[in-house]
């Protein structure tokens, strides 16, 4: 007996090694997206319009921006806009058309991607859709109120239509909200401030529901929430929380991301946070301060803290050992720079915007997984920048590529294996207003830039 209780001894060590190994969950893979075809983009999940990636020639019309699995991008050309959420079926390098006959429409890889519904010409051309191209759809942009007309063609193809994303602007409070969604069912959600998230019912199914973007007020998603049991992404923006108030998304048990934009939070307390949260965005957050809720979500794999110039002990970042892609508060100083490099040697992603007592930059050397890189600072702050050859990706300004060139090509010559390229965040000129951050923002960020 004694003989086969050693014997099963290793077998039970090793069949508990191999439970305990599936459990955990794995770390979602970060790509480097190559995109012709627009002159700027945006990771909204990860950076909210703060962080972008800009054509580095004019008429070229190519960038290069870092996603993952499931993350909302947003791109532009001039005035015509795209809403995409990025799939690995997709591919690293993306093609993407616009045509503008009839209707704003978009190709990505040669397919009919998006459509916008926003003119009177444009339930024409959608009608004159064969059914493998509304087939192809995977989003509509529907700009003012949902008339009767607009959904009872769209209840048409609504076969076709389920599980299409759908972005929504300035609808004013449309009554009809619940109608679209019934139709559609969408795999995404996105909502300016013109739109109320609309009262839930047993005739709205959101069942499919993966993304939900909003705007202000998030009483309501209370409410809401519960009906959205698949819902794995969401983007919050200018919540304003009121003395005691929780956001409570305890109950969506499939949230992965969780991304809030210029929100006046103080503590992370004031939310209730899934198990299941592994990627948390918090851009422009200027009053947060106590962030100590993200040692209690062990999966956390990207904490992005863009814009964030009030964090309190920035040093306990060091105990998020699953941590493989953060952005630096503005606050953090050399010394906490110097021992978080020193503890998270695991990353894969750094952004450094807007960190002015950052002096010197070898100590991520120490990062040996470090592949992307993006910094909006000053040149003066670039110290041992030359060094990292581990780099994949350097994003660094436009003003930087404009205003010093040859530092550019230096660079370029210290780092051969690095593609290294403009960045910028919010541009006025652009067309967008859905989802992205007031003009006072942009108005003070651009005034806190030195560059």
């Amino acid at each position: 007996m004694k003989k086969f209780t050693c014997f099963l001894l290793p077998v039970c060590i090793a069949l508990s090694g191999m439970i305990c190994g599936c459990s955990q969950v794995a770390s979602p893979k970060i790509h480097i997206l190559q995109v012709e075809g627009v002159t700027w983009a945006c990771n909204m999940t990860t950076s909210y319009g703060m962080l972008g990636s800009i054509s580095e020639i004019e008429g070229e019309n190519r960038v290069t921006l870092t996603a993952s699995d499931g993350d909302l991008l947003y791109m532009n050309r001039d005035d015509l806009e795209f809403y995409y959420r990025y799939s690995l079926k997709d591919g690293s390098d993306l093609e993407v058309t616009f045509d503008t006959l009839h209707a704003v429409s978009v190709y990505l890889n040669g397919k009919l991607n998006y459509m916008e519904l926003a003119e009177s010409s444009s339930p024409e051309a959608f009608e004159g859709l064969s059914d493998t191209e509304i087939s192809q759809l995977s989003t509509l942009y529907l700009k003012g109120p949902l008339t009767y007309d607009l959904l009872s063609m769209l209840e048409q193809h609504e076969s076709q239509l389920q599980g299409i994303g759908l972005v929504l602007d300035n609808g004013s409070g449309s009554p009809n909200l619940t109608d679209l969604l019934s139709i559609c069912r969408p795999e995404f959600l996105v909502l300016d401030d013109s739109w109320p998230l609309p009262e839930p019912g047993d005739n709205i199914i959101l069942d499919g529901l993966e993304l939900l973007a909003i705007q202000g007020e998030v009483s309501a998603l209370s409410k809401f929430a519960p009906y959205c049991r698949n819902l794995e992404s969401l983007i919050v923006s200018g919540w304003e929380p009121q003395q005691g108030e929780l956001l409570q998304l305890s109950s969506l048990k499939k949230l992965k991301n969780l991304t809030l934009a210029e929100s006046y939070l103080t503590s992370l307390q004031n939310i209730e946070f899934p198990e299941s949260l592994f990627s948390l965005n918090l851009i422009f957050c200027d009053t947060l301060g106590d962030i100590a809720q993200v040692q209690k979500l062990p999966e956390l794999w990207r904490l992005n803290l863009t814009a964030c110039d009030e964090v309190n002990n920035v040093g306990m970042l060091k105990n998020l050992e699953s941590l493989r892609w953060i952005s630096f508060p503005v606050n953090i100083t050399q010394q906490e720079f110097h021992e978080l490099a020193g503890s998270l040697k695991q990353l894969e992603v750094a952004e450094l915007i807007d960190c002015a007592e950052i002096t010197d930059l070898s100590p991520l050397r120490q990062m040996e997984h470090l592949k992307v890189l993006a910094l909006y600072l000053e040149k003066e702050q670039f110290a041992g920048l030359d060094s990292l050859t581990q780099l994949e990706l350097l994003i660094l300004t436009n003003e930087l590529f404009k205003d010093n060139p040859e530092l550019v090509k230096e660079l370029r010559a210290s780092l051969p294996q690095c593609n290294i390229v403009p960045g910028s965040g919010l541009c006025l000129g652009s067309g967008w207003l859905l989802l992205l951050l007031p003009l006072i923002l942009l108005f003070r960020y651009s005034f806190r830039r030195k560059v």
